[in-house]
């Protein structure tokens, strides 16, 4: 008796070490399906049939294949793991394949109460919804995703961009605009530059509008300012863009914005526009003889191609201005030097350009007259090379502006002669 029990509890032994070196050998294959390698579950389930990872990954991999055994080890994989909602999700996908729409809606719930917080499960059941024809049920589960991971906005925009541009679909965003979820200033700014027909920005931006307890945004304007603009909206696009200065802004609102440069440049609307590049640095500094507490200075650093990535969009009747202006250069060295040019962009036109900058010299004024003509619907001032040639581009040495301002002359008619009596 004595003897069986020995040998039983030897038995008993092996089985054990036998178990813990499956576990151990299974969660080793685990581990290389973990690192990209396909053939490891069946490794891995060869040693423990119910691993529930191998499971997961062997059922997902033969569900299509052959439906039987991939919804068997799903199951399998769930049973071993409650906790995890993958297994489920798949499984659920093949219940409503098989007509039983309510145990599959049942399984995406569940699922994802199981795991709120992973994109892959929230996008399972907005799919899941779709195919349930309730695209208000899905966008809530595709909003959660966007939350839980950012980088989904590259995949799941472009479907957000064409519900958007689809009258019949466009509604699903109201929801959303009157309490805007952390990827809606992303999504906007997407719409405002691919959409097709200007009229899905505008409704986009009416929902917003309508939602009184979140105003809208910098962003938002920002862009929706910008469509307009691109389309020749010039009238509309400026009010949009005054309505949303601050007090402090306004106070330096005139026919050229800001032009002491006494405020970081806006880089939208009609105000200052800077384009940051390697070899140029752009700061509102003060410096002796400012007038005020800023001026714009630019300094290069062996910059060699075109310059032209300082300018603002204008908002003027037809007529004749002239724009005035102090500046200051430190040793900027270049053949062509910088000038100021006003130009007609609808449609495209030169209108006037002041005198060249460079060398050294204390500050001076300097002012130039343009006319704009009664076609010219949008107009702008930019700063950009005055050489030809690429080799007149090149520019080291700094340069300053203050105090710029453009206003209308009134030109008197020609005087009608008259002739012999």
């Amino acid at each position: 008796m004595k003897l069986f029990a020995r040998i039983l509890l030897f038995a008993l032994a092996g089985l054990l070490v036998w178990q813990i070196a499956a576990l151990g050998i299974s969660g080793y294959y685990v581990d290389r399906l973990r690192d990209g390698d396909p053939a490891a579950a069946e490794k891995a389930l060869a040693w423990m049939a119910d691993q529930p990872e191998a499971a997961l990954r062997k059922g997902l991999e033969t569900e299509k294949a052959d439906p039987a055994l991939g919804e068997s080890l799903l199951r399998a994989a769930y049973a071993q793991d409650p906790a995890d909602a993958r297994p489920l999700i798949a499984v659920a996908r093949q219940v409503q394949a098989q007509g039983d729409k309510a145990r599959a809606g049942a399984m995406v719930r569940q699922a994802v109460l199981l795991d709120p917080s992973d994109p892959a499960i929230q996008e399972a059941a907005a799919a899941y919804w779709v195919s349930q024809g309730d695209l208000n049920k899905a966008m809530q589960h595709w909003s959660v995703a966007l939350e839980a991971q950012p980088t989904e906005q590259s995949q799941l925009f472009p479907l957000f961009l064409r519900l958007a541009e689809d009258p019949k679909t466009r509604g699903v965003f109201q929801a959303f605009a009157g309490s805007p979820p952390p990827w809606w200033d992303a999504f906007f700014d997407e719409v405002a530059r691919r959409a097709i027909d200007l009229e899905t920005v505008r409704t986009l931006y009416g929902m917003r509008r309508e939602a009184k307890l979140t105003p809208i945004s910098p962003q938002e304007r920002k862009a929706y300012v910008a469509r307009l603009q691109k389309d020749g909206r010039i009238t509309e696009a400026y009010l949009v863009w005054v309505n949303g200065l601050s007090d402090e802004e306004r106070g330096y609102l005139g026919m050229l914005n800001n032009g002491s440069f006494e405020l970081p440049p806006a880089n939208a609307g009609f105000g200052w526009h800077i384009r940051k590049t390697n070899g140029v640095d752009f700061t509102e500094a003060r410096t002796t003889g400012v007038e005020g507490e800023r001026a714009l200075h630019i300094l290069f650093r062996r910059w060699e191609g075109t310059f032209s990535n300082v300018f603002q969009p204008l908002f003027l009747d037809p007529g004749t201005y002239e724009l005035t202006g102090r500046v200051r250069t430190d040793e900027l060295d270049s053949i062509g030097g910088l000038k100021w040019v006003t130009r007609c962009t609808e449609p495209s036109q030169d209108l006037g350009e002041s005198g060249r900058f460079l060398g050294s010299g204390d500050w001076r004024s300097f002012s130039f007259r343009f006319q704009v003509p009664e076609d010219c619907t949008a107009q702008e001032i930019r700063l950009v090379s005055a050489g030809t040639r690429p080799f007149e581009a090149k520019i080291t040495g700094g340069i300053w502006f203050d105090s710029m301002a453009l206003r209308k002359i009134a030109v008197p008619a020609a005087t009608k002669t008259s002739g012999p009596g």
